[in-house]
């Protein structure tokens, strides 16, 4: 049973998070102008993030250990989001479903991965399948990232 209800308060704070992207690409398109409209859909925006939060405590409380395991992903992403900014990405990939990611490494293992990606410099950084960020240098890497092409 907790395990639906988990999987319903997910579903719904998926369905609010889209929402909130729609909001913002509408607020984008909203002219400079029209402050009315634009502080509508800020509000809008705001009401829909207190949704989420109200959504997310109700998850803490039915299935801590899930909710725990939402935040680990979550961190990892904003950290992985730091060290694009911090170094751009020429290439990533990510596990889709029914598809491997995965890592060579030269000592012959493997890092199983959710997304991995590889700078200019040719080091790569990776999450793993249980949300910990993980960095290679060029050196300690079997592979190279797939070849840019142009479209």
């Amino acid at each position: 049973m907790t395990h639906t209800k988990t999987e319903a308060l997910l579903k719904k704070i998926n369905y609010i998070e889209a929402d909130v992207e729609i909001q913002k690409q509408i607020l984008f398109s909203i002219p400079s102008d029209q402050k009315a409209e634009m502080e509508k859909t800020i509000s809008l925006i705001a009401t829909k993030k207190d949704e989420i939060e109200v959504l997310r405590q109700e998850l803490r409380e039915l299935d801590p250990e899930e909710f725990d395991r939402i935040v680990i992903f979550e961190n990892a992403v904003a950290e992985f989001r730091k060290i694009a900014t911090d170094n751009p990405f020429q290439s990533i990939v990510n596990r889709n479903v029914n598809e491997e990611c995965a890592l060579a490494l030269q000592n012959g293992n493997q890092e199983e991965c959710l997304i991995k990606a590889c700078d200019n410099e040719g080091d790569w950084t990776i999450i793993t399948v249980d949300g910990k960020v993980k960095q290679f240098a060029a050196v300690d890497v079997a592979e190279k990232p797939p070849k840019k092409t142009d479209i």
